[in-house]
């Protein structure tokens, strides 16, 4: 059951996957229709799952899922990862590789200034200045809707990414 963000419960399961590249608005729109598609036919145990999500930044397709209502399941779960697959082959990106980071090249995000690095990269930037304890990345491990609003993007100092520069 497809629900606005603002109408789920703050401790809301979140997923969110990165695109290795800036999304076009018109791929972004089509994304779009397609998670909303899926969210609204998403089922835990054969009950529908009260749930949200969207593309932001033209580059983050995020999930979520109120479990006040319905728990997420084993198959629920795959059946979300089949969706990011079938997200993948459709429109040639790649959603999946969670050893990329996403960093702002400027103090607040845009769809313009977000960089990608591998995490494994992310010391050299610190190294030559390119990024600072206060460049702001998004940490795509936040678990809850309440984390995903007010912990999502921070700076590098505040991050699990800190002990990668």
């Amino acid at each position: 059951m497809l629900k606005p963000i603002v109408e789920l419960a703050n401790d809301s399961k979140v997923w969110i996957y990165q695109s290795d590249s800036l999304l076009t608005d018109d791929q972004t729109a089509a994304i779009n229709q397609d998670l909303f598609t899926f969210l609204s036919e998403w089922s835990s145990h054969n009950q529908q799952l009260h749930a949200a999500g969207n593309v932001f930044f033209n580059r983050f397709v995020v999930l979520m899922a109120d479990e006040s209502y319905v728990t997420t399941g084993g198959c629920s779960i795959d059946k979300s990862i089949h969706f990011i697959q079938y997200l993948e082959t459709r429109y040639k990106i790649t959603l999946l590789e969670r050893l990329n980071v996403a960093y702002c090249t400027e103090n607040t995000p845009n769809n313009q200034n977000i960089s990608i690095v591998s995490l494994s990269g992310l010391q050299a930037l610190y190294l030559s200045g390119d990024i600072s304890d206060d460049t702001l990345v998004f940490d795509n491990l936040v678990k809850t809707k309440s984390d995903f609003v007010s912990a999502w993007i921070k700076p590098i100092s505040q991050s699990w990414h800190k002990r990668f520069v």
